[in-house]
């Protein structure tokens, strides 16, 4: 089993209730998994089961064992817990500013 992560930019699904104010986030995930696309998908599943929907993927890769001791404290902690659990993941949001034509379109479904 390999440490994977991802980057991931999301917004908040039309039911997800607790993210009115919210325009999107950028989800750090790590997966512990014995190849790249079932983690991939694993950290896909994990995010629309939370009511987010992505936008698109940043960076994906394998952390090679040398460069755990060069991470982010925070990115230490997850990567414990993904240790533990077999993920784990971080949202970093964003406010919604009104009128900012950066903030990503929430995705509403017709």
């Amino acid at each position: 089993m390999r440490p994977y992560f991802f980057v991931i930019n999301i917004v908040p699904s039309p039911d997800n209730k607790d993210c009115q104010d919210i325009a999107g986030a950028k989800a750090h995930i790590w997966v512990i998994s014995d190849d790249k696309e079932k983690a991939k998908l694993r950290a896909v599943d994990y995010i629309t089961k939370s009511h987010w929907q992505i936008v698109g993927f940043e960076y994906e890769f394998e952390i090679q064992q040398e460069q755990i001791s060069k991470l982010h404290e925070d990115e230490v902690r997850l990567y414990k817990t993904a240790l533990q659990y077999g993920i784990a993941a971080d949202y970093i949001a964003y406010p919604k500013i009104p009128g900012n034509p950066d903030d990503p379109p929430i995705i509403r479904q017709l």
